[in-house]
């Protein structure tokens, strides 16, 4: 007589949590900001301008802190929450 397997319950993967892709003020924000911080830098690279370069740079930084801000105001991606589990996954060990 065949041995049946032993019949088990599944559960599945909690559901992935909303996206928005970075579209979000903050994500636009920063982008914006190194690009044109880099855009800076290069030019006074190029131009052998320092004080330019390092202006550019600043750009750079003072986009990081503002986009920083904006996501502390709740204009950013949320951070992602872990999801507690009490028992195991089917594809765990």
């Amino acid at each position: 007589m065949p041995q049946l397997p032993e019949q088990q319950t599944y559960t599945l993967p909690p559901a992935a949590p909303h996206t928005n892709h970075g579209r979000t003020p903050a994500a636009w924000l920063l982008m914006l900001g190194v690009c044109l911080g880099f855009a800076v830098t290069g030019i006074g690279l190029i131009l052998s301008y320092d004080w330019l370069a390092l202006t550019g740079v600043g750009v750079v930084v003072l986009a990081v802190v503002v986009s920083l801000v904006l996501r502390g105001m709740g204009l950013g991606q949320p951070a992602p929450t872990p999801v507690q589990r009490e028992e195991k996954d089917w594809y765990s060990a």
